[in-house]
């Protein structure tokens, strides 16, 4: 299975009631998922996850989250956070984004990350759920604004696993670094294998 004390170092951990903890470490349990690898000793970390193909993705990275009992605020499309779902969205992590305004975003999670010790930002480089044919980049923008250190986390729906990688290091040519992560998710299967 997982163990949350070894994976997760202590600086990285949130404080998830008892209850919600043993919730994420049953579903994991009960739905065969496993997490392979740890969160190294960073005060920020930009986790960068996919292939991002269904909703379910969101369902599974709660279940994590909570299992793990880590500290990560994600960024979502900000009509997800409308009709009163803002709030609820907001505690579990939430942080919209505006892809007219994506400035905001900047600020939003400078803000965030001035509040924690330790802190996990997870982006989807896709932006969607569809098959795209190229990644979004904002995540190397984030790594460069917010002095954090980028690690990438594959989620295998054919054999339940979602991997934790090494720390990846931009080499400063935007392309390249796209591909090499690019490459790194075509490893894997996501619940839409069309869309990985």
């Amino acid at each position: 299975m997982f163990n949350p004390l070894i994976q997760v170092p202590k600086k990285l951990r949130a404080n998830h009631s008892i209850f919600t903890q043993w919730i994420g470490r049953l579903l994991l349990k009960l739905t065969g998922w496993k997490i392979i690898g740890v969160f190294p000793e960073e005060e920020r970390i930009i986790l960068v996850a996919g292939p991002h193909t269904s909703n379910w993705d969101f369902i599974l990275a709660l279940t994590a989250m909570f299992g793990l009992n880590v500290n990560v605020h994600w960024i979502g499309k900000h009509t997800i956070f409308k009709n009163g779902l803002s709030k609820i969205m907001k505690k579990l992590g939430g942080i919209p984004v505006n892809r007219t305004s994506p400035e905001l975003l900047i600020n939003d999670i400078t803000d965030i990350v001035k509040r924690y010790k330790g802190i996990i930002i997870a982006i989807s480089p896709e932006g969607t759920r569809k098959k795209v044919t190229k990644l979004k980049s904002g995540f190397l923008r984030i790594a460069q604004e917010t002095n954090g250190k980028i690690m990438l986390a594959g989620i295998d729906f054919s054999t339940k696993c979602i991997h934790l990688s090494e720390l990846f290091h931009p080499t400063g040519n935007k392309d390249e670094d796209l591909a090499t992560v690019q490459n790194y998710f075509n490893k894997f299967k996501g619940k839409r294998p069309e869309f990985s």
